[in-house]
């Protein structure tokens, strides 16, 4: 049953005025009250929608994944070429606010959850050129990569995604070659000289 379009303009009032909030302060100092006075509704009527701010940020960083979700389901249908590149400038063009939700006024952990949505779908085909891993090593390699571009991506929404998409996604991914050229030259079972070596000066 679709949502009735009174509902939907609701809505988008509380959130518009939630993100304005957002903008100024963190979301543990933001009160139902300063939400409605900003959308000019009730409490009751918030409270129809949501619990309260946390509920509200909730809602919108699931909404904003699915987006996300559902780009990378099309890129995939389509034979999922250059799918970071193209899930960066989706994030980019999303409704304004993705970058407050990311950031310390907001969940600052949100775009590691991105980045992990990002490499679910990306990382089988790089796990397809990582020679002689075992699954464990396999998922540390995930792992690794996720947590690397999460921080990029985090610094990339709190700077206002002021870098071009296809720069950043060239970046991401000449590191994460890098990283199993470095596999590559060292596989399982070589000496804990060759190891270590990556972190030598």
């Amino acid at each position: 049953m679709k949502t009735d379009a009174r509902v939907r303009y609701t809505r988008m009032r509380i959130r518009e005025a939630f993100l304005q909030c957002l903008k100024d302060k963190p979301v543990t100092r933001i009160t139902v009250k300063e939400i409605c006075d900003s959308a000019e509704i009730n409490r009751a009527t918030f409270y129809l929608h949501y619990k309260d701010p946390f509920d509200l940020l909730e809602q919108l960083e699931e909404e904003t994944l699915e987006k996300l979700r559902q780009m990378i389901s099309v890129r995939e249908e389509l034979g999922g070429g250059n799918l970071l590149p193209a899930l960066l400038r989706g994030m980019k063009n999303t409704a304004g606010g993705l970058d407050l939700l990311a950031s310390s006024n907001g969940d600052p952990a949100f775009a590691g959850k991105v980045s992990i949505l990002f490499y679910e779908s990306y990382f089988p085909r790089v796990a397809r050129n990582i020679p002689d891993c075992t699954p464990e090593e396999q998922d540390a390699v995930f792992r690794f990569l996720a947590g690397g571009c999460g921080n990029l991506i985090a610094d990339w929404l709190r700077r206002g995604m002021d870098t071009p998409p296809e720069e950043l996604a060239a970046l991401m991914g000449r590191l994460s070659a890098a990283l199993i050229a470095h596999l590559e030259a060292n596989p399982a079972g070589t000496s804990r000289h060759s190891e270590s070596s990556i972190w030598k000066a």
